[in-house]
């Protein structure tokens, strides 16, 4: 049964500074639990983040941080100042996705819903370590009055890490891609939080993307409260936009368009890529066989499938390390968001909204 109970996200109030020292100050926060999330990810990079090719790389996307982003750079301080973590640690932690087979999954979809009640939906499959540390925030900065934000997030990460959606209803969630085509630009966990930040519907996050650098790796689904959605696969060289007039679209972590397909690779740690197509498969062939506009209900039993009769979209460790530990069903038009803080298979829901 599909309940969500009301549930009140962690406030985060101020600037862009203020919102990420307040992370470390919310109730619940365990520092030394983000710490350690981040010494473990850089204990198994070590060797790569010696290499003087990815020091000099990482130094160059912190300058370009600052110049192209410095919202993003300011938050990204706030939380390196709240939790105790070196400014370059934390910059080179969060970057190990694009740098070598540091990889997770997700499997996620839009669908218009008639242009009246439009859904946005991820699993987030991810590391064991990030259950302890996922929240759902409320960012608010008081200077700018209708601009909150609704994000899907960990402790120790900027914005939204995951997923989130803007009080003007545009919502955008993410998946990884293992890629060859990588370079100097923006992480698209900066880039979502500014889309965020800055968008009011999908036709002005498509133009904001198009006018910033890319680091690449990754797709990006976005959806708005007329349900308007596009999905965009990110390359440093090449980015595929795909928003033409269709009911839904999904991706999980494989490239699809001309631009990008080429630059698809499998890191041989990257089992989610093996289930890949398996995933996409499955939601296509759901959002497929409904004869009306799915609900968030609709959303909830298919993200917490199981290996019945195909790819699981809930996943149980078939792919090492990494799990599905939420769910979120994003309804813009509502401004509401339905979460599953763990396996939707659990039948555990909880509505947010910004109020």
């Amino acid at each position: 049964m599909f309940a969500p109970e009301p549930a009140r996200p962690v406030l985060l109030l101020g600037d862009a500074r203020a919102r990420g020292l307040a992370q470390a100050a919310a109730p619940g926060t365990d520092a030394e639990a983000v710490r350690a999330a981040v010494r473990l990810r850089l204990d198994l990079a070590a060797a790569l983040l010696d290499r003087v090719d990815v020091r000099a790389f990482l130094a160059a996307q912190e300058d370009m941080l600052d110049a192209v982003d410095p919202e993003g750079a300011d938050e990204m301080d706030g939380i390196a100042e709240g939790f105790a973590i070196d400014r370059q640690t934390l910059l080179a932690y969060l970057h190990l996705g694009v740098l070598g087979d540091f990889t997770d999954g997700c499997s996620a979809f839009a669908h218009s819903g008639g242009g009246v009640a439009p859904l946005l939906v991820k699993n987030r499959d991810y590391r064991g370590e990030h259950a302890a540390l996922q929240r759902v925030f409320l960012h608010r900065d008081p200077a700018r009055p209708g601009a909150d934000m609704l994000l899907v997030g960990s402790l120790g990460s900027p914005g939204a890490f995951s997923s989130g959606m803007n009080a003007r209803g545009l919502a955008l969630v993410d998946t990884h891609v293992g890629s060859s085509d990588h370079g100097l630009g923006l992480l698209r966990y900066f880039l979502m939080t500014r889309l965020l930040r800055r968008c009011a519907d999908v036709g002005e996050a498509l133009d904001e993307i198009a006018a910033l650098p890319q680091a690449g790796g990754g797709t990006m689904v976005l959806c708005d409260r007329a349900g308007r959605h596009a999905a965009v696969e990110l390359g440093h060289r090449a980015t595929g936009v795909e928003a033409d007039a269709r009911p839904w679209r999904a991706r999980t972590n494989h490239f699809l368009l001309d631009p990008t397909r080429a630059s698809f690779r499998a890191h041989r740690s990257d089992p989610m890529a093996t289930s890949t197509t398996g995933r996409l498969a499955r939601i296509e062939a759901a959002l497929a066989g409904f004869d009306r506009p799915p609900v968030p209900a609709d959303a909830a039993r298919l993200m917490a499938g199981h290996a019945d009769g195909g790819e699981a979209l809930c996943r149980h460790g078939q792919d090492g390390d990494s799990l599905t530990i939420s769910t979120s069903v994003f309804a813009p038009a509502e401004a509401k968001l339905y979460f599953s803080p763990q396996r939707p298979c659990a039948g555990r829901w909880l509505a947010y909204d910004f109020d």
